[in-house]
């Protein structure tokens, strides 16, 4: 008689912990990450050639796309997939990556030649002149970024030229991103600079 009172107060009371309110800290939904923070962690892989984390964030569907001048041809321009972007600076063939501005050559690179032309060339990272969706400088090209890329965004790194060469020597770097699962995924890495 005396073990089943015991067993039922402590049953009693065991129920009791159970059903009194129990506070639990509230699960925190991650951020998602902003097109500006994203175009500048690109930037720095770029940058330091960390290949593994550039494939990380290339938009898994539509690739990457390298476009040498702000007028994008997708007709001409290369597009690599995650997969291959990862490996790419380790590729040692020529791929035509569209024309020269003026002479109408076919800019024939490997992607190694390409990053130094057309890619990195000027010190981005280092700008102050940093905008979404904007232009520091009007060009004779036609930009065409969200008729290539719907529904799409870019953040562009411009460096303004020298006075030695009257600003005509400026650079600039468009990083298009596009949404996939709620995140902005890299579709497009476009240089633009002045050409005749």
């Amino acid at each position: 008689m005396r073990k089943g009172v015991i067993c039922l107060f402590l049953a009693v009371l065991l129920v009791g912990c159970t059903n009194g309110h129990v506070e639990e800290k509230p699960v925190e939904a991650e951020k998602p990450v902003s097109v500006m923070e994203r175009s500048y962690n690109v930037l720095s892989a770029i940058k330091n050639e960390e290949m593994e984390a550039l494939s990380n964030v290339v938009h898994p569907t539509k690739g990457l796309l390298f476009s040498p001048y702000t007028t994008i041809d997708k007709k001409r321009a290369q597009v690599f997939m995650k997969g291959q972007v990862e490996k790419l600076l380790e590729f040692e063939k020529q791929f035509e990556w569209g024309v020269s501005a003026g002479k109408g050559d076919p800019i024939r690179l490997t992607p190694r030649e390409y990053f130094d032309q057309y890619v990195y060339d000027v010190e981005f990272l280092e700008t102050d002149f940093v905008t979404q969706d904007g232009m520091y400088k009007q060009t004779n090209s036609v930009e065409n970024i969200h008729e290539a890329f719907p529904e799409s965004t870019y953040v562009e790194y411009f460096v303004p030229g020298s006075e030695e060469y009257e600003g005509m020597d400026w650079k600039s770097l468009k990083l298009v991103f596009s949404d996939y699962e709620g995140e902005p995924h890299l579709v497009a890495i476009v240089h633009d600079q002045w050409t005749p």
